[in-house]
């Protein structure tokens, strides 16, 4: 039985390396069986839920996008997406396979690294213009445009999430406000239950369903943040750094860092560090 079916539409690749490729566009039409793993994935991946629900992965943490989602796994990173065989619809979703530095740093830079999944019909009309002229433009016009419509896929996404911060739930602005006063010590989820009143499985799904990451990503990209400006606006050792931040062991703290970041913390500071 195969794993899905659906159209494919390839575009030639430019004479030489450009700091965003989208050469692989389509659509799956996803069978119950259907899984996709990417270990340490060379590419970023943009998704467009067209019914169903499926599941993805990036690197620990897991969603499940429906109909009228956005999925964004950026490269370097564990990929894992399967259709969940208990949906009452099959999972259908239009991707985009993009190639470049440039890709994973306007991710950062929009804030949607770590926010696997966004609900956004809208940015969806995106991904199915995308789909249109893929159908009616000339491959070599389409290298062009889909960098276009990347880059107002990543705005949109980005506008929806800025727009949705006002609205969060006084159970979630609460969440946040303990979450941002402990980035410099070590995450209790104890001491979050019994802040917040619930337990930490019930934050955790309530986080999520809002925010669109966890709460353990939330505090990592938080503490990782924080890394990046010690290590360039200070003197403070990486070890230094990491006790500052609340882990006890630095190998295990560079580890994550690099996990999150694509380098070390030492390679971070000497590349991005201006003198």
């Amino acid at each position: 039985m195969e794993m899905k079916r659906g159209p494919i539409y390839q575009f030639p690749s430019a004479d030489h390396d450009l700091p965003i490729t989208i050469a692989l566009i389509g659509i799956n039409y996803c069978n119950s069986n259907y899984l996709n793993i990417r270990k340490k994935s060379r590419i970023t991946v943009l998704g467009y839920v067209l019914s169903g629900e499926g599941n993805v992965t990036l690197d620990d943490s897991s969603f499940h996008p429906k109909k009228g989602d956005v999925f964004v796994l950026p490269a370097g990173r564990y990929h894992r997406v399967f259709a969940n065989p208990e949906s009452e619809e099959p999972w259908n979703y239009i991707w985009f396979n993009i190639k470049g530095d440039l890709a994973v740093a306007l991710l950062h830079a929009y804030r949607l690294s770590e926010s696997i999944v966004v609900s956004d019909m809208s940015a969806g009309l995106l991904f199915q213009r995308a789909i249109q002229l893929a159908q009616s433009e000339k491959p070599q016009e389409m290298l062009d445009i889909m960098p276009i419509i990347f880059l107002q896929i990543v705005i949109r996404l980005s506008n929806t999430k800025n727009e949705r911060k006002n609205s969060y739930s006084e159970e979630v602005q609460k969440i946040k406000h303990f979450l941002n006063n402990q980035i410099q010590i070590p995450f209790n989820s104890n001491q979050l239950s019994k802040h917040i009143g619930l337990s930490f499985k019930q934050i955790n799904r309530l986080f999520k369903k809002e925010t669109g990451t966890t709460v353990y990503n939330y505090v990592l990209m938080k503490k990782i943040d924080a890394a990046k400006m010690m290590l360039l606006d200070t003197p403070l050792t990486v070890n230094e750094i990491c006790y500052h931040l609340g882990y006890a062991d630095p190998q295990y703290f560079s580890n994550l860092f690099k996990k999150k970041t694509g380098m070390s913390p030492s390679i971070f500071r000497s590349q991005n560090k201006t003198h």
